[in-house]
């Protein structure tokens, strides 16, 4: 795994100071709202959602296939109903709202994003990215307290437009003090995520000077990969949670000049946050 700087100075100051400036109000909120502010109890006798926040910093690519993981904030936000059932949950699910939660199943819609990604250095003559939202929906079946089946499907907007979707299968420990999860991991892309993140036109293959080949990869597996996470709970509402992830990406996205030449099928995450839960009480 390569930590590389961004491509400029100020952008590094920028990225540091908020993943700073995050982590620093998340830890600052939990102690106001903790000391300060007592919050309806965490059961479901008193309250009706559970609202989980957190913050922290990691290191991941900024695209699949970079070759490269850079410094970033992590922020969290997940919202369920009080009476569902408590489970570890791994950190890797994206802000979500679980409008549908039972002892064996889970719904509700996901959001998730991507960085742009720029024509500089090894990229200089593909097109620019710009950030990618992707709102979708999830769904998780639980056979038992200790086995999580996960699958999203979302729906880019902004730097590409089209479905994309992931899958993954959890092993999972809850515990008083200590929890942890390791499972599977799979991606799927359609055509225009495929064809904008691994895709090389001819014309962009005509002005690059290191990409020569035009590359279209049509639409499929986008990786597979492992996720484990292990978290630490200080009291029933404060938690810090480390992560780790490896994803190879699949054939159609290894093969492309844009992964050959400018970046690497291997893809490295690890992350640390610290998250905040409270009872959330609607018309009463």
């Amino acid at each position: 795994m390569v930590i590389e700087p961004f491509t400029t100075c100020a952008m590094a100051d920028l990225q540091i100071i908020m993943i700073i400036t995050a982590w620093a109000s998340v830890r600052r909120l939990a102690s106001l709202l903790v000391i300060a502010i007592p919050l309806t109890p965490l059961s479901s006798h008193a309250t009706d959602w559970i609202v989980t926040v957190g913050g922290g910093a990691g290191v991941s690519p900024p695209y699949e296939g970079a070759g490269h993981d850079i410094l970033q904030p992590l922020l969290t936000f997940n919202l369920h109903r009080a009476d569902a059932p408590y489970r570890f949950l791994p950190p890797d699910g994206g802000s979500t709202i679980a409008l549908i939660s039972t002892r064996h199943f889970v719904f509700g819609p996901i959001v998730r994003f991507r960085y742009p990604r720029g024509d500089t250095k090894h990229l200089l003559g593909l097109d620019k990215i710009g950030t990618a939202y992707e709102p979708g929906a999830y769904a998780e079946v639980w056979p038992v307290n200790w086995l999580r089946l996960r699958a999203e499907g979302r729906y880019g907007l902004g730097g590409y437009t089209g479905p994309v979707g992931d899958a993954a299968i959890d092993l999972v420990y809850t515990g008083r003090t200590w929890d942890f999860s390791v499972g599977p991991r799979y991606g799927y892309g359609g055509i225009q995520y495929m064809d904008t993140y691994f895709g090389v036109t001819p014309i962009e293959a005509a002005r690059s000077p290191l990409i020569k080949t035009a590359y279209k990869p049509g639409q499929g597996q986008r990786y597979l990969g492992v996720e484990a996470a292990l978290a630490h709970n200080w009291t029933h509402r404060i938690k810090t949670t480390f992560a780790m992830g490896y994803h190879r990406l699949a054939r159609l996205a290894e093969d492309s000049p844009v992964v050959q030449v400018a970046g690497s099928p291997n893809d490295y995450s690890a992350g640390v946050t610290l998250s905040y839960s409270f009872g959330l009480t609607i018309g009463r």
